[in-house]
């Protein structure tokens, strides 16, 4: 009974929840660990060790459905989505073995450390182009439209192929998906879905053009990534996989950086201590990760019933990981609550998950963040947030971003950079 109660106080999409979902999830830890959430029709798993039992296995929670929308698409949705292609299927978040494994590996031919270090120089320069454009304007930026998010799709589109002329147009692509996760009104659902389907015929049409003239990018790579015994990847499958390649990677990379900022600028003593000890940002970052995860959680189906976390749970149960609830379990971090960039065990954090569905993406995400945080102490050191900035989210389920991000800078509080 006191499960189901506290159930209906998972209210994720509601202003006031999106502002401090924090105390909500505390209490869950606390009270009902694992918890029936009717209006959403799946439990909310809320403790560390019990997001990683369920990560570490996919035999009895399956990664099926991992993002199909909380509420079934309605059929004018769908009768514009289907000839597209589309399906709520995503390829590797959305697998299991065997399936998963053939895919990953395919993946981490193509998508290998070598490429991401040779990615460097790349990343850097497109980092300082960005920030000279900023530094010679107007002291005053909204971050995440006028830095973040442009870089975030800079970096993805060049490293799949993909042409700077269509960056504004998938993220626009984007942000139409991103709103399947969202309650709004049919007619703005049926102009999303009108864009995702464009997206998903333009990554077609990319795919196949690659598969005729292939090219030194990810996309050309994949096409030609071959493992033992198992068969290449066809069009359906790289399309799919590319759609959750610029997705996450954009979406990810933008959220992560933007909260990063947020946090190291809101709390007293952080941007200084970074700016004094560089070798401090790579733990900031996982310190971000941890203390505001960028995707709050992940969906998993049981395969039959179980027992988690003292709760029995029926096959076929929905269970939402709250990441960003075992994030502050105060049983594996201590003082969760708090920020803290020189947190010794900041890297044990679940945010980018566990195991075999661990991101791909998490040694190119991290050198993005850590580069362009570099830039951003090398010049513009007096960064700040804007007088009386009020950080509010965008409504959604999985991902959590603020909506702006207003700064100033200047030499104010500028001093000699450590490295």
């Amino acid at each position: 009974m006191i499960s189901s109660q506290l159930g209906l106080g998972f209210t994720p999409l509601e202003p006031h929840f999106l502002e401090n979902p924090f105390p909500f999830y505390a209490r869950l830890r606390r009270e009902a660990p694992v918890t029936f959430a009717p209006a959403f029709n799946f439990w909310l798993v809320s403790r560390y060790a019990d997001v990683m039992t369920v990560l570490k296995d996919a035999r009895h929670y399956s990664s099926r459905d991992t993002l199909r929308p909380p509420v079934a698409l309605p059929r004018e949705v769908m009768a514009i989505l289907e000839p597209a292609g589309y399906t709520s299927d995503y390829p590797l978040l959305g697998d299991d073995p065997p399936a998963h494994t053939r895919l990953r590996a395919l993946v981490g031919k193509a998508f290998n450390q070598a490429r991401v270090n040779a990615l460097e120089p790349r990343i850097r320069q497109l980092v300082g182009e960005h920030l000279d454009r900023l530094r010679d304007e107007e002291p005053r930026a909204e971050f995440i439209s006028q830095l973040i998010s442009p870089l975030a799709m800079s970096f993805m589109t060049e490293l799949l192929g993909l042409p700077a002329s269509s960056r504004e147009r998938i993220k626009q692509w984007c942000d139409d998906e991103k709103l399947f996760f969202t309650p709004i009104p049919l007619e703005q659902h049926l102009r999303a879905a009108r864009g995702v389907a464009d997206f998903r015929r333009y990554l077609r049409e990319f795919v196949e053009d690659r598969r005729k003239s292939p090219r030194d990018d990810l996309i050309s790579s994949l096409l030609l990534a071959r493992t033992e015994g198992d068969r290449p990847l066809d069009t359906d499958e790289l399309v799919a996989l590319t759609c959750v390649l610029v997705f996450a990677g954009h979406e990810t990379s933008t959220n992560l950086l933007a909260t990063a900022l947020h946090h190291l600028l809101r709390h007293p003593g952080a941007w200084d201590g970074l700016r004094k000890d560089t070798y401090l940002v790579r733990n900031a970052i996982e310190e971000t990760v941890r203390y505001d995860s960028p995707v709050v959680g992940m969906m998993r189906t049981t395969t039959e019933p179980v027992q988690l976390g003292g709760t029995a749970l029926p096959e076929g149960a929905r269970l939402f990981l709250l990441f960003a609830s075992a994030n502050r379990d105060e049983a594996v971090f201590e003082q969760g609550e708090r920020f803290d960039i020189h947190r010794a065990n900041a890297v044990r954090h679940l945010g980018l998950g566990h195991g075999i569905h661990y991101c791909v993406g998490a040694s190119l995400g991290r050198l993005e963040a850590q580069l362009t945080l570099e830039g951003l102490l090398q010049r513009l050191p007096g960064l700040r947030l804007a007088p009386g900035e009020s950080v509010t989210y965008l409504p959604n389920l999985v991902h959590r971003v603020p909506r702006q991000l207003l700064v100033e800078w200047g030499t104010r509080g500028a001093g000699p950079i450590n490295r």
